[in-house]
């Protein structure tokens, strides 16, 4: 057997979803099969204090802009505390010099490799066509952009045609969309699902007590509310509670929305019913004792909390919206979907959920089958073969 070396790329290590899966990902790899690096253009407080330590021994990880006046006011303006002059300096004067080292560097690196993964689809905007074949990953819905952003679709469009050998979809819905706009390369778009490391998670789950003594509902993500609409979910909340629902709503998570949330869980009356948890290493303990788990998302592409919240055997709530929970949840037979920004009918489901225990079991039953598919296995065959073939067909 051939050992493929394969080069992965991303931005940068935040605290998100995306991170997760592509940690899972690089664990998930035959190593008898790859030889694994990874690149990072910018470095973070979290790649130092979180991820580095996740990610296995034997890749090799590369940061391309480490120097502070390379990289400290775009970290600055991911945390949107940049002001007007680092705003001309990281998007007038630096863009430029920044983009032709960081592409030196990394066609340095990628010489040793026989093909490059651009996990966040970030890579080409920096580099270009490189000569050795590249796979872009989408994480998020398209299906909106003629409407609402037809410049990131000219640009989408532009780099799949130019770019990319392969560009992977995170589930089927995303897929057949992708192919509707863009019908010309329909052939380069391929069907891929986040890598969930099932066993880990279980065995992280089970590795604390109960954080809250008192019974509680869960939802994990990112607050932040132009994507994730926790405000929908705190007034459904507020109806339960005047329905007398006595569990607990714990939000686990950190971002730019929290504070405004918080004001919101203050006016509704609900403050000290709300626990706002902050960013947990290990969020799955919170899954795991939860009665439930509830996602409240505007736009996903296939979010790996939902599949978390499975995995643990938790029941699951989502709304319905662009793209994934419906995939994930299997048409509603492994979690209650709900439409987005339905807020009397996520309390609807939030309280079925907790008091119908017949809805409650056949849920579980199906899903503890259902996420059997999203593990190690068959993600990781999956993507050995897309690499394989691309390498392959690659002139």
């Amino acid at each position: 057997m051939v050992k493929r070396r394969i080069l992965f790329h991303q931005t940068h290590f935040l605290r998100g979803g995306i991170e997760t899966s592509l940690i899972s990902l690089l664990r998930a790899l035959d190593r008898q099969q790859f030889e694994i690096g990874l690149t990072i253009t910018y470095p973070t407080e979290a790649l130092e204090t979180l991820y580095r330590a996740q990610i296995p021994a034997d890749v090799a990880v590369h940061v391309l802009a480490p120097e502070g006046w390379l990289s400290y006011f775009r970290q600055k303006k991911t945390q949107g505390k940049l002001g007007l002059p680092g705003k001309i300096y990281e998007e007038g004067l630096l863009p430029l010099v920044r983009r032709a080292i960081v592409s030196r560097r990394f066609r340095k690196i990628a010489a040793g490799y026989d093909a490059v993964v651009d996990y966040d689809m970030s890579l080409s905007r920096l580099t270009g066509r490189l000569a050795l074949p590249m796979l872009g990953y989408s994480h998020f819905s398209v299906a909106h952009l003629p409407s609402q952003n037809p410049r990131k679709l000219r640009k989408l469009r532009k780099q799949t045609s130019e770019h990319y050998d392969r560009v992977v979809l995170l589930n089927d819905t995303m897929l057949a969309d992708i192919q509707a706009l863009i019908p010309d390369q329909a052939d380069k778009f391929v069907r891929l699902y986040n890598s969930i490391d099932l066993a880990r998670i279980r065995e992280q789950g089970q590795a604390g007590p109960a954080p809250l003594a008192e019974p509680y509902m869960v939802s994990v993500g990112r607050l932040q509310e132009s994507q994730k609409d926790f405000t929908s979910l705190l007034r459904a909340y507020a109806l339960l509670v005047k329905d007398g629902i006595t569990e607990k709503l714990a939000i686990v998570g950190e971002g730019k929305s929290r504070l405004e949330l918080q004001a919101l869980a203050a006016e509704l009356g609900i403050a000290d019913r709300v626990v706002f948890a902050g960013f947990q290493t290990n969020p799955y303990v919170w899954m795991q004792h939860a009665r439930l788990m509830v996602f409240s998302s505007k736009m996903e592409g296939l979010p790996n909390v939902l599949l978390e919240a499975m995995a643990l055997g938790q029941l699951v709530i989502s709304t319905d919206c662009p793209v994934g929970p419906r995939e994930i949840l299997a048409e509603g037979k492994a979690g209650l979907l709900v439409p987005v920004g339905d807020v009397a009918g996520l309390a609807h489901a939030m309280k079925q959920g907790l008091q119908d225990e017949p809805t409650r079991t056949a849920l579980l039953d199906y899903a503890a089958q259902h996420i059997e598919q999203m593990g190690f296995g068959p993600t990781a065959a999956a993507f050995a073969s897309c690499v394989d073939n691309l390498i392959k067909a690659h002139p």
